[in-house]
């Protein structure tokens, strides 16, 4: 039973997040959703399913990402990173600014990350949109 629940979220996974992972990853989005569901619990008094846990992450932390690694500056910086590896890096980015800065959008992440850790014209760029430096 345990096999065939975590064989559906896998599917459901990589089905809801467009293809851009493979089953080799599953093991890592899995993670990120306990992380997330983690955080969650935290805050609230009572506790919530992997399914929310997983609801709410694609909501709050993937569909943000994504929506700004779609940008041409930030994608442009990674040229032979597929999207997979872009994600997992900016969304480890953006964790880690968080706890230091706990307003710091996705996009802020995301562009900080190319600035920082790009190529190109999109490294240059992404310094050039940044308002401030973050870290």
């Amino acid at each position: 039973m345990n096999n065939d629940k975590n064989k559906a979220r896998m599917q459901f996974l990589l089905a809801s997040t467009g293809s851009i992972f493979t089953e080799a990853d599953y093991q890592a989005l899995s993670d990120h959703i306990e992380v997330h569901k983690y955080l969650i619990n935290q805050t609230i008094p009572w506790v919530i399913t992997w399914d929310d846990a997983a609801f709410s992450w694609m909501e709050n932390v993937f569909s943000p990402i994504m929506q700004v690694m779609d940008q041409w500056v930030v994608r442009n910086a990674f040229p032979t990173m597929s999207l997979a590896q872009l994600y997992f890096a900016v969304s480890e980015h953006w964790y880690y600014l968080l706890q230091d800065h706990p307003e710091i959008t996705a996009e802020a992440a995301a562009k900080d990350y190319a600035a920082r850790n790009g190529k190109g014209l999109g490294k240059l760029l992404s310094k050039l949109s940044m308002p401030y430096r973050v870290a």
